[in-house]
């Protein structure tokens, strides 16, 4: 059974999925004589930057309906998440016993029940900031620090994940009050997989059922 563990803040709600992931990717491109870094058009606490803003001016519209507010939210994912990345680590090793084909089913079906799960928590914004700090670099890695400000509360702090596919910084985890949302997918759907004899199909079935997809 696929469960909400966690009630997260609503502006943290787009960086919910559970994500990622040490894939290697390549980030140089080759010369007739070396290799030259490219960098990103955008630094990494830019790209965090416009996707809190894009996250509040997109979700936070009271007329929305549910279902809008959901596509919006998986749109964003794309735009900003590395999905394929982000759906190997949360299959964990089981990955490798499906196709690539399935991998990109099971994407689809990630951002959809997490849009289902997430999304409409930012109808309850009231007063909340979202406050971009620092960066920090390791190896291929970059971290953004962040924090989520409430009127009502102490801020929560937000670590996001980063390294450049293409030149462009996408996120690979996120880690709120230092637990990883990826981990935690990850142990939840390697759950549900172990339950049924190590069967992935299992899990996409319980998140088609879950999503309507």
């Amino acid at each position: 059974m696929l469960k909400n563990k966690f009630a997260i803040p609503a502006a943290t709600a787009v960086l919910a999925l559970a994500a990622a992931w040490p894939l290697t990717v390549n980030a140089a491109n080759n010369t007739s004589v070396e290799v030259v870094e490219i960098a990103a058009e955008q630094s990494a606490s830019a790209v965090i930057q416009a996707l809190a803003d894009q996250a509040l001016a997109d979700l936070t519209d009271q007329t929305l309906s549910d279902d809008v507010r959901r596509k919006k939210f998986v749109a964003l994912m794309d735009r900003y998440f590395e999905m394929d990345v982000v759906s190997r680590f949360v299959l964990g090793r089981y990955w490798r016993s499906i196709s690539q084909e399935e991998i990109s089913e099971f994407a689809t079906l990630l951002q959809n029940y997490l849009a289902l799960n997430y999304a409409n928590q930012f109808k309850e914004l009231n007063g909340e900031q979202f406050v971009v700090g620092n960066e920090t670099q390791n190896n291929k890695d970059t971290f953004v620090n962040s924090q989520f400000v409430r009127p009502d509360g102490p801020p929560v702090s937000i670590v996001w994940r980063m390294r450049e596919f293409d030149n462009e910084f996408k996120i690979i985890d996120v880690s709120i009050e230092g637990l990883s949302m990826g981990i935690t997918q990850r142990d939840e759907f390697t759950s549900v997989i172990q339950q049924n004899g190590d069967d992935v199909s299992a899990l996409t079935k319980a998140l088609k059922a879950k999503t309507g997809l």
